[in-house]
């Protein structure tokens, strides 16, 4: 399996694609941070926090799109399939490939924090390092969940458009579940159910500095369960 990781990881080290999605989506999110700052006037990265799932809704799946469906248009699933390798390394490696590549985009946005850190003890009021850390810990499981998700869609399909846009979408309303968007649609036990189902509120509590174990298994439960799906298709397929 550590072939495949290497394949997947170089292809997107030794390709501009891979270097353009990191660095706009590292780009994005200091930005969308910083230019509000000064206007929310607090020394948090919660607000930092709540942006993340936003980007990673576009970003991710842009990493993503290609994985499974261009292996298909290419036809070199099936050599793939033909190695000694199973379906079930194959889409782990592909999946820990894009959750490598998340982290080196969230490792260029440790400047914030360092940075606020670094400002806000000179007024006497740093900010707290570990909740800091354990947001981002939060983060972290959140984008292995929205990466299985968009293996599986790209597992679906040869068109990486569509993979994309069928990622996206799911994503979106998963986010807009814990919102009073639907908050005023729905009934209140259907409501409560789609809370729970939101990715975003599981990552409340990371993002407020508390590590949830329910929500650590929601996330690992999320993620395993549609790694499983596209594991699934792949074995349909063969």
């Amino acid at each position: 399996m550590k072939s495949l990781l290497k394949k997947e990881l170089s292809f997107y080290l030794n390709n501009p694609l891979g270097y353009i999605v990191i660095i706009l989506f590292a780009v994005f999110a200091n930005f969308m941070f910083v230019k509000d700052i000064f206007v929310v006037g607090s020394a948090s990265m919660r607000p930092f926090f709540d942006i993340l799932p936003w980007l990673l809704m576009i970003f991710i799946p842009a990493l993503t799109m290609r994985m499974i469906s261009e292996e298909k248009r290419t036809n070199t699933m099936e050599v793939l399939l033909s190695l000694p390798v199973s379906e079930t390394q194959i889409v782990v490696s592909k999946f820990i490939a894009v959750w490598i590549l998340t982290l080196i985009g969230f490792v260029l946005t440790l400047g914030l924090p360092i940075s606020m850190y670094v400002l806000t003890g000179q007024v006497g009021g740093r900010i707290y390092l570990p909740e800091v850390f354990v947001g981002y810990l939060g983060e972290l499981l959140l984008a292995a969940s929205f990466i299985a998700i968009s293996l599986f869609y790209s597992s679906l399909t040869k068109n990486q458009i569509l993979a994309f846009l069928a990622s996206v979408i799911t994503i979106f309303f998963l986010i807009i579940f814990s919102t009073d968007f639907v908050a005023g649609v729905l009934p209140p036990v259907l409501q409560s159910v789609l809370n729970y189902l939101s990715p975003i509120v599981q990552l409340s509590n990371f993002v407020k500095g508390v590590i949830d174990i329910r929500s650590i298994f929601y996330f690992l439960s999320f993620t395993a369960l549609f790694l499983f799906l596209t594991v699934v298709d792949l074995e349909r397929r063969n």
